[in-house]
């Protein structure tokens, strides 16, 4: 067994951390003690950015697989980028696994070479179809390196503004943008990000298509100001606009909205699947309906100056935590 080799792309020897290493998992560090851990070879995350990248473009959706493998290919050590403003990508699902499956390993490829400033959280609103088995599976050697953190709620009825407020609050970084279990990032979308907000906007919509309304990104001192999204209504509809008109409400904000192709993609869902993990307690309630009246709630608050919401609240969110093993 090879313990050790020198990288021709790195000034020092790598060494194989045997401890750390399992059947489908090869860990190296550069101290030959395990305390420096340089990189992570996975089998499972790569191939499950395959998976996803060629059922994707039997869809007609772009992976650009090509360019995602490149980051991991010769010439990583010096791939590896540098902001002086940090991004999280905040993810709350529930349920979704046959989407999250087929856009989250491939969003880690791309955001792989950004690692160092760069955080993709992943709230699991306690689902029942193994999402979490899934992260923490498939996706081990993205949260090994730092890039995904996991989080599980427990059981959960679907609640988009709680779930989407709870993936923010776990965020530490300048920059937080709201990511749909089923969108594509693209390739460099975080570079975008943070080269907008270095130009001076203060909000961004990254929206090209359907089911990329939510791509939102705003500062965290901002999206702490106005208390996230509002979570006194319907559980679904309308509530990314909202969040969207009060960044915009904010003194001398600044909003762009993108419509670049590749950075806009998201898995099609229909009405149906909106609502279906949704409490009974609202008996049924169409989506439809539920976007409707929410419009209307919120425009009459935006009307009132009503910024700031869920100010009765003590936080907003449901507690979430690292759920056992990572």
């Amino acid at each position: 067994v090879v313990q050790s080799f020198h990288w021709k792309y790195s000034s020092e020897p790598w060494f194989l951390d045997v401890p750390k290493c399992k059947a489908h998992r090869v860990s190296w560090s550069c101290d030959g003690r395990g305390r420096e851990e340089v990189d992570v070879w996975d089998c499972n995350l790569v191939d499950s950015a395959r998976t996803a990248a060629a059922w994707l473009e039997e869809r007609c959706l772009r992976a650009d697989l090509p360019r995602a493998l490149q980051g991991l290919g010769p010439g990583w050590e010096t791939q590896q980028t540098r902001s002086g403003i940090t991004v999280a990508l905040c993810v709350a699902t529930k349920n979704r696994l046959w989407q999250l499956r087929r856009a989250l390993p491939l969003n880690l490829l791309h955001c792989w070479p950004h690692r160092k400033w760069v955080k993709i959280h992943v709230v699991d609103f306690g689902s029942t179809d193994k999402t979490l088995e899934f992260l923490q599976m498939r996706c081990r050697a993205a949260i090994d390196c730092g890039l995904l953190r996991i989080y599980t709620t427990g059981p959960q009825y679907w609640h988009a503004s709680v779930a989407k407020n709870t993936s923010h609050m776990v965020a530490s970084e300048d920059i937080v943008v709201n990511v749909d279990g089923d969108n594509i990032v693209g390739p460099n979308f975080p570079v975008d990000v943070a080269r907008r907000f270095e130009d001076g906007h203060t909000v961004l919509q990254y929206e090209g298509g359907e089911g990329t309304c939510g791509r939102i990104a705003c500062r965290r001192k901002d999206f702490l100001h106005i208390r996230g999204y509002d979570e006194d209504c319907f559980p679904m509809g309308a509530q990314d606009v909202d969040l969207v008109h009060r960044l915009k409400a904010l003194p001398n904000a600044s909003f762009l909205k993108v419509k670049y192709g590749t950075y806009a993609q998201a898995i099609p869902n229909t009405q149906e699947m909106k609502v279906i993990n949704c409490s009974p307690q609202y008996g049924g309630v169409r989506w439809g309906r539920m976007d409707t009246s929410n419009r209307d709630f919120f425009n009459f608050r935006r009307e009132s100056r009503q910024i700031i919401r869920n100010r009765a609240a003590p936080g907003i969110g449901v507690p979430c935590w690292v759920p056992e093993g990572d």
